[in-house]
């Protein structure tokens, strides 16, 4: 998923909330257990919405096969203190994972899947 611009933690929930949609309806049959938020061109900060994903989001997507949550780090302050929040919450269901570049994260997928994850 791409992240653009300025959003609401309303709007970032129902966006987030299509993931899920599309988790269920075309991920969870392609064994997609990766999701990956490019988060590059995405000026805001986004972390009131950090204890949903974690409490709400988290659990659904995982019963659904996503095993790991990728964060691509914006050059935006705020956007990456919060996907550095997030990354920092502790949370046994959906690790999150942070990157710098998409290289980055499809490197952290594929040693993933050679782990046999």
């Amino acid at each position: 998923m791409k992240w653009i611009g300025f959003c609401t933690d309303e709007e970032l929930m129902e966006a987030t909330l299509t993931m899920l949609d599309w988790q269920q309806t075309v991920g969870q049959q392609r064994g997609c257990r990766f999701h990956v938020h490019d988060t590059k061109e995405f000026d805001v900060a986004w972390s009131g919405a950090i204890d949903w994903i974690v409490q709400e989001y988290f659990p659904r997507v995982y019963e659904l096969g996503v095993r790991y949550n990728i964060s691509i780090l914006s050059p935006d302050l705020f956007s990456k203190l919060s996907s550095e929040a997030l990354f920092e919450q502790s949370n046994p269901v959906i690790p999150t994972q942070l990157c710098e570049t998409l290289a980055e994260a499809e490197q952290f997928i594929g040693e993933q899947y050679q782990r046999g994850i």
